[in-house]
């Protein structure tokens, strides 16, 4: 898919903001409310647009661990079964595949340190596959943003 000037500017606001009204939006970038209506139903059709959720502070509800996991070999079954389990994981926010000493790479937001041993215990430990896995605590969050840039 192409994306024009006006898409992309569409796209900017709505990151930082997906409840403005279309015409705020089109106000911004010199398009009629129609025009921003079929474009946002567009690039949300297109898969542009994958979804509109509400962000919550996650140091007020707990602890961001950054978990870096490494494989005893490369298997694709193995590496397979992980994505799944992963995908079913709620506390599990990220998982990346990664080219690094690391296979994987993961955002874990636990209740409590505690919460999280018990989860890394059960979760990656128990993975017969798993070589290793080393945490991170994340003591603070200076930057956090789901937003793309898309200029």
């Amino acid at each position: 898919m192409t994306l024009d000037e006006f898409d992309r500017e569409i796209l900017s606001i709505v990151q930082q903001d997906s409840r403005l009204p279309n015409r705020e939006i089109s106000a911004r970038v010199n398009l009629s409310e129609t025009a921003v209506r079929r474009r946002l139903a567009r690039l949300r059709a297109e898969g542009v647009i994958t979804g509109e959720v509400t962000l919550v502070d996650r140091d007020l509800l707990g602890q961001t661990l950054i978990v870096s996991v490494t494989f005893k070999d490369e298997c694709p079954k193995a590496y397979q079964g992980f994505r799944e389990q992963m995908q079913t994981e709620r506390c599990v926010s990220q998982c990346y595949s990664v080219a690094a000493p690391a296979d994987y790479v993961l955002i874990v937001h636990a209740q409590s340190l505690s919460a999280y041993e018990r989860w890394a215990e059960a979760a990656i430990q128990g993975n017969q596959d798993v070589l290793r896995y080393e945490t991170t605590v994340a003591f603070t969050t200076v930057k956090f943003t789901t937003q793309i840039a898309v200029s």
